[in-house]
């Protein structure tokens, strides 16, 4: 797939064409201010159909190859203006009239000199980029608005906590999974949910693990995320750090297993083993044999998407995870969605509503994806265009929440799009914190500089944008559905 900050880069470009720093230093002359007027054309053409074609890719190969030319072209004319941009800063070193009259007898940084040379790059570039601009009429691509400004986010962790004001459709799997553990008097039972991504698993066990009756009834609860990673040290301590709310700093396997049986010994403990990957053998059955030194009754639930790992890891019960009910879809969507709207306007939206509500699935995290997206969506126009978007028509193993976390993202404007892409270069289950991720996309030159903002200021304002349209959800996802069309940055690519 074509790169996903593809939009992003082409928005900087054009800011920079934009740019009024070459005629004031003197470096762009006529032939010059001549080629990147053309090449400004140029990319107005381009970017004009970029929304569609990003969108038609995913279904299009001949469009998913015209973009990735694209992005190499956009490459090459990104690296040509960062060497105006070196040059213009020299020069603004070069304040005297003795340092100008030397540079203009050095070979390096002779403005003729410059001129010739970036004047026949530009011409290259332009040429290959007016043959892409012409490839994009086979394409039958729809013109749309183009934002010129950007200003218009992992080992995955799982935590204990939930909303449940904000949960639907999960009350009856939650009452059956609470009453199976308070009748539990069996010696460490292990029960296990399984279901593809997005329906909701992790969810349902935080619903149970923060039951009062269940607080009461298990002296120790404990939480921890296990992801592709089943190694017994890590998790040893982990179970450990859980139990103690503070780091361990064991490192041998044996000092690990004895200090949680100190721990567990005697102790009638939930623990809870979210998203496991690998049925883990020799290395379940060890921890296993420490965990069984817990009181009876204590017991385990375990979260996977991959069935022969539920069955393995079970000796209870193994549920799979069904997708809500039309009614509970719609309550969840309306929630999202509607928000603050007037009595008439949602009247005339939700038939709309209901359409997008079906296409996904039944699937919790499509349905807020999609709620989320709707909720900034103002005309009836806009939601007719989600509905009939050509997204819908993909059809993969992960069934209808694809096209619908594809739908918001192809939604989000570039530079959300550039800064969420960006967290693709994050390993699964890696935890991301906020300060660090925002001075990355400083560093990297992600976040524009508006209204005199501080550049962390904007970057908090795009974490939070993100984290308000359920795009940390969505990262999860992409980690292990989409993740090959969201490839980091060229910088990063090379790094790896």
């Amino acid at each position: 797939m074509a790169d996903a900050i593809l939009s992003a880069l082409a928005s900087t470009i054009m800011g920079n064409l934009n740019s009024l720093i070459l005629q004031e230093l003197g470096l762009a002359g006529r032939g010059l201010t001549t080629e990147l007027e053309n090449l400004k054309s140029t990319f107005r053409i381009i970017q004009a159909v970029l929304q569609d074609a990003e969108e038609k890719q995913w279904k299009n190969e001949s469009i998913n190859v015209w973009l990735s030319n694209l992005k190499d072209a956009a490459y090459v004319v990104d690296d040509v203006l960062d060497e105006f941009a070196i040059e213009a800063q020299w020069l603004l070193q070069q304040r005297d009239l003795k340092n100008r009259v030397r540079s203009f007898f050095s070979s390096k940084h002779n403005p003729l000199v410059f001129r010739q040379r970036m004047a026949h790059k530009l011409k290259n570039v332009r040429e290959k980029l007016d043959a892409i601009a012409k490839e994009k009429q086979d394409f039958h691509l729809t013109e749309g608005a183009v934002e010129m400004e950007a200003d218009s986010f992992v080992q995955r962790r799982t935590w204990s906590s939930v909303n449940e004001s904000e949960i639907y459709g999960r009350g009856k799997e939650k009452e059956e999974l609470v009453s199976i553990l308070l009748d539990n008097a069996d010696n460490l039972p292990i029960y296990a949910i399984w279901g593809m991504g997005g329906l909701g698993k992790t969810t349902l066990v935080q619903l149970v693990y923060n039951e009062e009756k269940v607080k009461q009834q298990f002296s120790l609860r404990i939480w921890v995320c296990v992801s592709t990673d089943f190694d017994l040290r890590r998790l040893t301590r982990a179970i450990i750090e859980s139990i103690d709310g503070a780091p361990c700093g064991l490192q041998e396997l044996d000092h690990l297993q004895l200090r949680l049986r100190e721990k567990l010994t005697g102790k009638k403990f939930l623990l809870v083993l979210d998203d496991v990957w690998d049925g883990c053998g020799d290395r379940w059955n060890k921890l296993k044999e420490v965990l069984r030194c817990g009181a009876k009754g204590s017991a385990v639930i375990v979260t996977t998407r991959i069935e022969n790992v539920a069955l393995k890891m079970a000796t209870a019960f193994v549920k799979h995870m069904g997708r809500l009910s039309e009614e509970d879809s719609w309550k969840l969507f309306q929630q999202l969605a509607f928000g603050m709207r007037r009595k008439e306007e949602r009247a005339r939206l939700e038939a709309i509503g209901e359409s997008i509500v079906k296409k996904c699935g039944g699937a919790p995290l499509a349905i807020k994806a999609l709620g989320n997206l709707m909720r900034l969506k103002e005309s009836e126009d806009q939601w007719i265009a989600v509905k009939e978007s050509e997204i819908w028509d993909l059809r993969e193993d992960a069934a209808e929440i694809l096209p619908a976390l594809r739908l918001s993202y192809t939604n989000l404007s570039p530079h959300l799009k550039q800064c969420f892409a960006f967290c693709a270069i994050f390993p699964k289950d890696q935890v991301i914190r906020r300060e660090k991720l925002v001075a990355l996309w400083m560093a990297n030159g992600f976040i524009s500089r508006r209204k005199k903002m501080h550049l962390h200021v904007s970057g908090i304002e795009i974490f939070n944008e993100l984290v308000g349209r359920s795009f940390l959800f969505f990262f999860f996802f992409f980690t292990w559905g989409v993740r090959a069309s969201l490839r980091a940055p060229r910088l990063f690519s090379m790094a790896h």
